[in-house]
């Protein structure tokens, strides 16, 4: 199953990635037809859509039958009302891709914005057709007519920038973006283990396995993996455990080296309620940030964590290595550590050394056509492995007719028929 997964070079702003040359033509000729001239208000009401020329507008590309579009329209109704109430000049306007009439009305019943009318399907195709939506959910940004004449650019990525700027995009231009790059840049250049964990209130992290706090000046010169995680998720009940395998093995090496207490984890919490924290963390044996911190929000938004699981690794120098770590432990396990960029080359050499004996193609019992053995360089890449659920990348068994992944270390060999290596 393809995933689009972002490197660590994707983690700055560009512009290029961010604008498209795309026409602002008035609003009017946008998002009316010529039997329309009006957009759906929360209450019921018409509003004539010319009302909203000369505002930011966002337009909001989604439907309710996808969670993570419900999940950013949740998050996306807080942004708008604080940011209407401190200035009226921004308006949103929801493109609906919702099945039917009753599913469109649900779930733009929870939304305090405009609407184009669900039975307007030429509309909602053109807007889709112009602005190249390739999924959703997508939130694309157009500027007021006089303020954008020089490229006619739109805003393009919203939905990743409301969830790492939050209200502090606005109003989303390419002044704004650029500045809020070079505080990014600053921060990078400046960063420290300590301004990461610590503030004015609180200089230590818990320790569950000694009931204690630890001092982060303590952790200063240690790899430290920040664990993005929570007792509901799904997915991270299922990477805990195999992170905990790892963490100790790493550690039980390192032991052997003299180099015990180099690697650290500490727990970035994102439960609901402290009873669910402590019986999360309750079964863990590295550090944590207190239940609610408000560095919690902050650290989630310096990396730009939108999902979780996720593994920020951290130097000993206090800069990042990677945010990737995740996918590093569910490719190498223990042998990832000490994640950096000259490690994960060795082990990509290693991988490649040992993938000249690979099959080129197997039969897997867990599925009913050949799986092909793919590489990044012919038809692989990242990727989510059917049968793990968990995060691989470069060589891969793929299916050629359907798109069904699985890791290599997936595949248990059991026989051979035909030239065909069967697994399970």
């Amino acid at each position: 199953m393809r995933k689009e997964m972002k490197d660590d070079n994707e983690a700055e702003v560009s512009n290029n990635g961010y604008f498209g040359q795309v026409s602002n033509s008035s609003f009017s000729s946008l998002l009316s037809s010529k039997d329309r001239d009006f957009l759906l208000s929360p209450n019921g009401a018409q509003v004539k859509v010319s009302d909203i020329e000369g505002k930011v507008v966002g337009l909001l590309f989604a439907a309710n039958w996808y969670p993570p579009c419900r999940g950013f329209t949740q998050m996306l109704v807080g942004i708008y009302e604080e940011l209407k109430n401190s200035d009226p000049q921004f308006e949103i306007v929801y493109v609906s891709s919702d099945e039917d009439l009753d599913a469109f009305n649900n779930f733009y019943g929870n939304m305090p914005w405009l609407a184009v009318p669900f039975s307007d399907l030429e509309t909602k195709k053109l807007l889709n057709r112009k602005y190249d939506v390739e999924g959703i959910p997508c939130l694309i940004m157009l500027q007021p007519e006089e303020s954008n004449k020089e490229d006619g650019a739109a805003l393009r990525c919203g939905v990743e920038l409301i969830y790492r700027y939050g209200i502090h995009a606005y109003p989303f231009s390419k002044d704004k973006l650029e500045q809020l790059q070079e505080v990014e840049r600053e921060k990078r250049d400046n960063q420290t283990l300590t301004k990461l964990l610590a503030n004015k209130h609180r200089d230590y992290v818990l320790s569950q396995a000694e009931q204690r706090k630890v001092s982060v000046a303590s952790l200063v010169g240690k790899t430290i993996g920040l664990y993005f995680s929570a007792e509901w998720c799904v997915p991270c009940a299922k990477f805990t455990p195999k992170l905990i395998s790892i963490y100790e093995k790493i550690n039980h090496e390192l032991a052997k080296t003299g180099e015990n207490d180099d690697f650290e984890i500490v727990l970035i919490s994102s439960d609901h309620d402290q009873s669910s924290f402590d019986s999360y963390y309750s079964k863990m044996p590295w550090l944590a940030l207190p239940f609610k911190d408000p560095e919690i929000k902050n650290l989630a938004q310096h990396f730009d964590v939108q999902g979780i699981p996720c593994l920020v690794i951290i130097g000993p120098d206090g800069k990042t290595i990677t945010c990737h770590g995740r996918n590093l432990i569910n490719l190498y396990q223990e042998n990832a550590y000490p994640f950096t960029d000259a490690k994960v080359k060795m082990l990509e050499k290693q991988l490649e050394e040992e993938a000249k004996d690979f099959p080129r193609l197997v039969y897997h019992e867990g599925h009913h056509h050949d799986l092909n053995l793919v590489s990044d360089g012919n038809g692989g890449g990242p990727f989510i492995c059917c049968v793990c659920d968990e995060q691989g990348s470069s060589w891969a068994y793929q299916c050629l007719e359907c798109g069904y992944e699985v890791h290599p270390k997936c595949v248990t060999i059991i026989g051979r028929d035909n030239n065909v290596l069967l697994g399970r």
